[in-house]
């Protein structure tokens, strides 16, 4: 037993010697030591990391912030830039001073003695354009055909870009293309039209004589009928007049919906996640899903083939079986809201400020009505007598100079650098074009802040210089409704110029101050309009 516990002792001496010498060998020794420091050294490897890291996130911080406010070389001239905002702040401070953003651009372009204005609302760099020349440019080269692809314009086109309206590229080419050219084929800018705006006027004409000399707003009617032409080309149907007051009104309450929302979403899309309804985004989701639902509405009448005849709907559908890649019933669906919007609010806000002119001025209205007696008499007015009353074509286009429809034409995209006046316009760059101020410099018009319809009407008494003005664009851009828009301003205005005298009842004219937004307005107002005696 001793022996045992002996042997035991000498084992463990032997063994803890063993031990001490292996521990001296090098191998062992950098294997223990480097076990025992590295805790410390992985502590001191994850806070260098975090440090290099956080120092890349600092410089990448640092530059965006100086990019954010440093102008790209030879930029137009404007205000000075700040991070994330840009000029913001000025530039709002100057829309609310001049009542509008137009004005606002208007005045700092001036400060600036620039006929190119460089300005940043909040991450986006914008160039306004001013001068015939510069606008000109804009509207005719290809270069500026293109247009911006940002959250605000998705929104408007039902999420996507899509459509023809803020559409570019071959989608654009492609679909405007055919969209000017299958309505013309089921009528659109030929005498089946004019027939559909005789139509209309005969139904405002009754809806006056219902009224019975009270005195009326002539708002509603007005794009009401404009709406229902429309319609009636591209699904081959009117839409019955409750129908049509509850799309107008919608279309309504959108166009203000991104008149108000508009500048903060187009800046910052990301604040409709913190305030979906204070942004407006939720409203405006909401209406565009409503009119989605009367234009699949319309789809679906069409696929059923519960709608006689041919409209443009029906060939939009037929391109879609021949499986076309870019003809979708997406497509199809915000091309009719394009053609929705395009005609229910420029058109009918463009004869709503020709009432309120001659209903200003009983002298203009007695010239004009004596043209239409002596030269039409009692009958039915049409487009081709147009270049017969030339007074009364110098006063619409009057009208359409000093009540400028959109003043603030646009939004552009150029697909390349670009140079104007010396400065340069970066690839990518928004483009705003200031067709208001060309319709009022005073170096193209004789006292332009006169309504003067005189001045488009030359020695000889024929029109003159209708070329300077720029109510549906020009190039490839123009408004693709415009043989309707001024067809049924002319016909309309005529027919209620022939039969009515427009007076107000308590001789107290109204404002003809326009309210500006995304496009102009007459103020509300009413009149009463009574019948001649002819």
């Amino acid at each position: 037993m001793e022996n045992s516990n002996e042997q035991s002792v000498s084992d463990k001496a032997t063994l803890q010697v063993s031990l001490h010498q292996l521990e001296r060998t090098p191998a062992v020794h950098y294997f223990v030591q480097s076990r025992i420091g590295r805790s410390g050294d992985c502590a001191r490897d994850y806070a260098a990391m975090l440090v290099i890291i956080i120092t890349i996130l600092a410089v990448l911080l640092a530059g965006y912030i100086i990019k954010s406010f440093k102008k790209p070389p030879k930029f137009p001239p404007g205000p000075k830039w700040y991070p994330v905002v840009g000029c913001t702040k000025i530039v709002n401070e100057m829309s609310r001073q001049y009542g509008c953003q137009w004005k606002g651009l208007s005045n700092l372009a001036k400060q600036y003695s620039t006929q190119v204005l460089g300005i940043k609302l909040g991450l986006e760099p914008i160039v306004v354009v001013y001068g015939d020349h510069n606008v000109r440019r804009v509207f005719t080269e290809k270069v500026f055909e293109g247009r911006p692809n940002n959250f605000f314009l998705r929104l408007r086109c039902l999420g996507k870009k899509m459509g023809i309206t803020f559409a570019d590229g071959e989608l654009w080419k492609e679909h405007r293309q055919f969209t000017v050219k299958h309505l013309k084929n089921v009528g659109f800018g030929k005498t089946a039209m004019e027939g559909e705006i005789q139509r209309e006027l005969q139904y405002i004409i009754q809806y006056i004589d219902n009224h019975n000399n009270t005195p009326i707003n002539p708002k509603t009617i007005l794009a009401i009928s404009v709406m229902n032409i429309l319609w009636k080309f591209t699904a081959g149907e009117h839409i019955n007049m409750e129908r049509l007051i509850f799309l107008l009104d919608l279309l309504k309450a959108r166009s203000k919906a991104f008149t108000m929302a508009g500048g903060w979403l187009n800046q910052w899309p990301w604040i409709r996640f913190l305030f979906p309804n204070g942004s407006g985004y939720n409203l405006i989701r909401k209406i565009n899903q409503q009119l989605s639902d009367i234009i699949e509405e319309a789809i679906l009448k069409h696929k059923n083939e519960s709608i006689p005849g041919n409209d443009f709907i029906y060939m939009f559908l037929n391109k879609i079986k021949e499986n076309r890649e870019s003809f979708t019933e997406e497509q199809l669906k915000v091309i009719c809201l394009d053609l929705l919007i395009a005609g229910s609010q420029t058109t009918s806000n463009t004869l709503e400020f020709a009432i309120l002119g001659v209903l200003r001025n009983k002298i203009i209205q007695e010239k004009i009505f004596k043209e239409i007696h002596t030269i039409l008499g009692n009958k039915m007015p049409s487009w081709s007598d147009s270049n017969r009353l030339v007074y009364t074509m110098a006063y619409l286009y009057e009208i359409q100079r000093y009540f400028t429809i959109v003043p603030l034409a646009g939004p552009r995209r150029v697909s390349k650098d670009v140079t104007m006046d010396d400065f340069l316009i970066p690839k990518d760059t928004t483009v705003l074009i200031s067709v208001g101020d060309v319709h009022f410099d005073p170096e193209m018009w004789e006292a332009p802040d006169k309504f003067m319809p005189e001045r488009f009407i030359d020695d000889k008494g024929k029109l003159t210089k209708t070329e300077n003005i720029y109510p549906f664009g020009i190039g490839r851009r123009r408004c693709p409704g415009d043989a309707l828009a001024k067809s049924f301003i002319f016909i309309v205005f005529v027919g209620i110029l022939q039969k009515y005298q427009i007076v107000c009842r308590d001789d107290e004219l109204p404002s003809d101050e326009p309210i500006v937004g995304l496009i102009s307005s007459a103020r509300p107002y009413t009149a009463e309009f009574r019948m001649r005696n002819t």
